[in-house]
């Protein structure tokens, strides 16, 4: 793995399985739960990870289908849409492109992470290291998110085991 990415892979290990402990023990119902009607679900928040998460494959050479893609296309927020899927439908999307950037992640030369990133974002470094570093905290702040949303559910507090 190139050096500059190893601080970043391992945000993106701790992140992935952060993800799952904030879903451990959440059911649909819980999922959907909004403390306020200007509040997220914890089952928007996951699944617009998820979508993040795909959109970060894609634009790190990886050809993957994101489930999800038709029912996000045009949706914006929360009320944009009908329904959201299962939480087992969010976790094994997770666990799917997880995998695959995980070893993409150990393919990936200075040369990529260079390379100026198709994605416009905001941040000073436009290369595919800078997307990816803020990708990370994306990741970060929601995961967190869904953690303060379990709280309020009733639910223990996140684990790091």
């Amino acid at each position: 793995m190139e050096a500059r990415l190893t601080p970043l892979y391992a945000i993106f290990k701790l992140n992935s399985q952060l993800f799952l402990n904030t879903l451990d023990g959440m059911d649909d119902d819980r999922a959907s739960w909004r403390p306020t009607g200007q509040t997220n679900s914890a089952a928007w928040v996951a699944l617009h990870l998820v979508d993040t998460r795909y959109f970060m494959a894609t634009h790190i050479s990886l050809t993957l289908v994101n489930p999800f893609a038709a029912m996000l296309k045009d949706a914006r927020s929360i009320g944009d849409l009908r329904t959201l899927p299962r939480l087992e439908e969010v976790r094994t999307a997770w666990k799917h492109v997880t995998g695959e950037a995980r070893v993409r992640f150990g393919q990936m030369t200075e040369a990529h992470l260079d390379v100026m990133a198709s994605a416009k974002l905001p941040t000073d470094d436009a290369s595919t290291l800078g997307m990816l570093s803020f990708l990370m905290h994306h990741e970060s702040y929601h995961i967190g998110q869904l953690g303060l949303l379990r709280k309020q559910m009733g639910l223990p507090a996140m684990t790091y085991r």
